[in-house]
């Protein structure tokens, strides 16, 4: 006879799994709440954030501008006016405080100053004070203020956030991939290998990068292309240097002879064994270079040997500024704000990451 028997259910297995993703959730929320709060924030604040949504933060065109609206103020600053008192004749030792009554009919009547106790419009007499708009305040479309050409400052920033960091991320890609092959072969092979690339190392770190970028910008113009080939030709050094020393040290591990005993390539061991072990310094020099590549783009575009006008790149607007600081302080003041938060983070964030990834640093 037969004997069927129903299937058990297994509660204990399904608990488990449901423990199991508790734990997994837990320990991300542990590894998120180890991250510097100071450095992530504005990091998302002023660069991350505006180079994603930078279409839907910005009020208005970075590259159009509105003549009439001129270095309007920020939106927060209220109107600057003064009180004068009519007379026939300016008095040269008082003529701030005294205006002449030809010219103040012409301020009243094209709406530039109101007589005090009289209605609006009404023509000044001599011994009438007037209150005259010296400077107008600021508007509530333009948050930041606007450049001598009339274009939004919060607009160009949003978006110089996204032109700074696809500069960056794309100058950092380009010449850590140069650095990392050439470090690693060198650091394999030797001999003359070796030779080769440090000599190359040497020259390319005896240069003057801003010099070669301002003969570029000379013969060729201000363009992002340059900007990228500079900073692809001269900053591949470092990560061939820094990637050649960790290989001298890796090649010498016991793992590294197992695995030649087991018949693996140079080109397997090179790509399947030492790029791994490389990995967090690679990171670790990247981040560390972003803001470095960052502040080098903004300087290079404030030479006018970067990313020409009327693009919204940082060193531009700075640029733009410079003649206005006394005056229109925020032209260059806001965008200068922001290169300062963007660099100061990504390095404080390398700095963090370079004691989590090393483990001579965790262990102390």
């Amino acid at each position: 006879m037969a004997i069927t028997t129903a299937p058990v259910a297994q509660p204990a297995q399904a608990e488990e799994a449901s423990t199991g993703a508790l734990a997994r959730i837990g320990k991300w929320v542990r590894e998120i709440r180890r991250l510097p709060l100071f450095p992530v924030t504005m990091l998302l604040v002023f660069l991350l954030i505006p180079a994603v949504f930078a279409e839907l933060i910005a009020p208005h065109n970075p590259r159009r501008g509105d003549l009439d609206d001129r270095l309007v103020p920020p939106a927060w600053s209220s109107d600057v006016v003064s009180y004068r008192t009519v007379v026939e004749t300016i008095n040269r030792d008082n003529r701030q405080n005294e205006i002449k009554i030809s010219d103040a009919e012409r301020t009243v009547r094209i709406g530039d100053a109101t007589v005090v106790g009289k209605a609006e419009g009404e023509a000044p007499v001599i011994g009438d004070q007037i209150r005259v708009l010296v400077k107008p305040g600021g508007q509530a479309k333009y948050l930041l203020g606007t450049d001598k050409n009339g274009m939004d400052i919060f607009s160009r920033i949003v978006h110089g956030a996204r032109l700074a960091l696809v500069v960056s991320l794309m100058a950092i890609f380009v010449s850590g991939l140069i650095g990392t092959v050439l470090g690693i072969l060198a650091g394999y092979f030797g001999g003359w290998v070796d030779t080769i690339v440090m000599r190359l190392v040497d020259m390319s770190l005896s240069i003057s990068l801003i010099l070669v970028a301002l003969v570029l910008a000379a013969t060729l113009g201000p363009r992002i292309e340059n900007v990228l080939v500079v900073v692809c030709l001269f900053l591949w050094s470092r990560y061939a240097r820094l990637v050649r020393g960790e290989t001298l040290a890796l090649k010498t591990q016991d793992f590294i002879a197992r695995s030649r005993v087991a018949g693996s390539s140079q080109i397997r061991i090179m790509v399947r064994h030492i790029f791994p072990n490389l990995v967090n310094t690679i990171i670790v020099l990247a981040t560390l270079q972003l803001g470095f590549v960052i502040l080098l783009e903004a300087g290079l575009s404030f030479l006018g040997a970067g990313i020409p006008r009327p693009n919204p790149a940082w060193g531009v607007m700075v640029a733009d500024g410079r003649e206005l600081i006394i005056d229109s302080w925020w032209v260059s003041f806001f965008p200068g704000l922001a290169i300062l938060f963007t660099v100061l983070s990504v390095n404080l964030l390398g700095d963090w990451l370079r004691d989590r990834l090393d483990p001579k640093q965790r262990n102390v």
